[in-house]
């Protein structure tokens, strides 16, 4: 006895030393790295689970599969999935292991499952390339063409043709030039005012070492017998080189190269456009022929126009037929229209005002259309009144 203080019996601490021996080992153990980088976990996974499903398994489509799922769940780094996703791999394995050693049930099994992922491969397979020329159509639809127009040179690009839409990349090559002259001229003025502020450093301390001589005391200088502004003046030559070379680069005339192809753009741009009134005279509605429908009379025409010039006017430019009625409006509006005369046969016909030049043309249009008209006629009689 020590004191208050009862010690231990030597019985009491042997079952402690005893107990503390049996419970140490069953303590768990906390690693210093996660479970996913240690070779207790990756040994037995990858040269155990994962090369045993390869080898057992029964086809090819099954041994894919194994591949995939394996892929997908290789960064797992929750344990409750992991452990689930280990417990469904060994499994596998077993079920592989079963077929191996000829469970007929098994290998039944497993051939429907490779049918089901043949099926499911092919459908993946087609809606992939559906995917890939939808996407190869969006590129198709959004690639940059050439509009037949120049952009001029700037400090920041050179002389190049105008884009519709413009590359990104383009866009984001200026945008960096433009910074990089920011920073450039920013430095120009940081290490220029450092120059100033030296050079007035040196000059106050040649004043002092005046007084100090005058006056006999004792003054070591700090700027004196030092080149301090070559270093400065040099890097200030470095980038005033630069921004005259970037200038003498952005600013350079268009070469031959350039102009032949913005020429063959412009005449590319003709014949397209060409195609495309034709293709809407024959009545198809493209993009540009919605965008057209859309449009509407600019506003000092609007408050000077009355309601039938109105109509007419959005008729006019909203169409773009050169006969008919259309035809007509455009015509009386001194709209120069592609061709105004027809021949057929031999001799001109107006499609606008629909006029033969030639008297028994005329007739034999007229006799055509009245017998047209009673032909309607008598149809008509016929279903008003069905009786015999």
């Amino acid at each position: 006895m020590l004191g208050n203080v009862i010690l231990p019996s030597a019985k009491s601490l042997e079952f402690r030393n005893n107990l503390a021996r049996l419970v140490t080992p069953l303590r768990r153990v906390r690693p210093r790295i996660p479970f996913f980088q240690l070779a207790a976990h990756r040994v037995p996974t990858l040269w155990g689970l994962y090369r045993g499903l390869l080898r057992a398994a029964p086809t090819e489509h099954i041994y894919n599969r194994v591949r995939i799922l394996f892929k997908q769940n290789c960064h797992r780094t929750g344990t409750e999935r992991t452990v689930r996703e280990l417990q469904k791999g060994y499994k596998w394995f077993q079920i592989f292991e079963r077929a191996r050693g000829g469970d007929v049930k098994t290998q039944a099994l497993l051939q429907r499952y490779d049918r089901f992922l043949k099926l499911r491969s092919e459908k993946s397979q087609w809606a992939l390339l559906v995917e890939k020329e939808l996407e190869w159509q969006r590129h198709l639809k959004n690639r940059p063409i050439l509009t037949g127009g120049f952009v001029h040179p700037t400090l920041y690009h050179p002389p190049f043709p105008r884009m519709k839409p413009q590359p990104v990349s383009i866009s984001r090559s200026i945008a960096s030039r433009m910074k990089q002259r920011e920073r450039r001229f920013a430095k120009i003025e940081e290490l220029t005012r450092i120059k100033d502020m030296i050079r007035k450093e040196q000059y106050m301390e040649q004043g002092l070492i005046r007084e100090a001589r005058l006056k006999g005391i004792k003054f070591e200088p700090v700027f004196e017998g030092q080149d301090w502004s070559g270093p400065l003046a040099d890097a200030l030559a470095t980038l005033f080189t630069n921004v005259k070379t970037t200038t003498a680069r952005n600013l350079r005339p268009f070469s031959p190269v350039l102009l032949e192809q913005v020429r063959r753009a412009r005449q590319n741009k003709i014949v397209n456009k060409t195609k495309e009134r034709e293709r809407e005279r024959r009545g198809e509605i493209l993009r540009v022929t919605r965008k057209r429908w859309k449009k509407g009379l600019t506003p000092h025409l609007l408050g000077t126009m009355s309601e039938k010039e109105k109509r007419e006017e959005l008729i006019v430019q909203r169409s773009s037929s050169e006969v008919g009625y259309v035809g007509l409006l455009k015509k009386r509006k001194g709209w120069k229209l592609k061709d105004p005369k027809m021949k057929v046969e031999g001799k001109e016909w107006s499609v606008e005002d629909a006029e033969w030049i030639g008297q028994e043309e005329r007739e034999a249009a007229t006799k055509a259309l009245l017998h047209i008209q009673e032909a309607n006629d008598i149809r008509r009689h016929r279903v008003e009144d069905p009786s015999p």
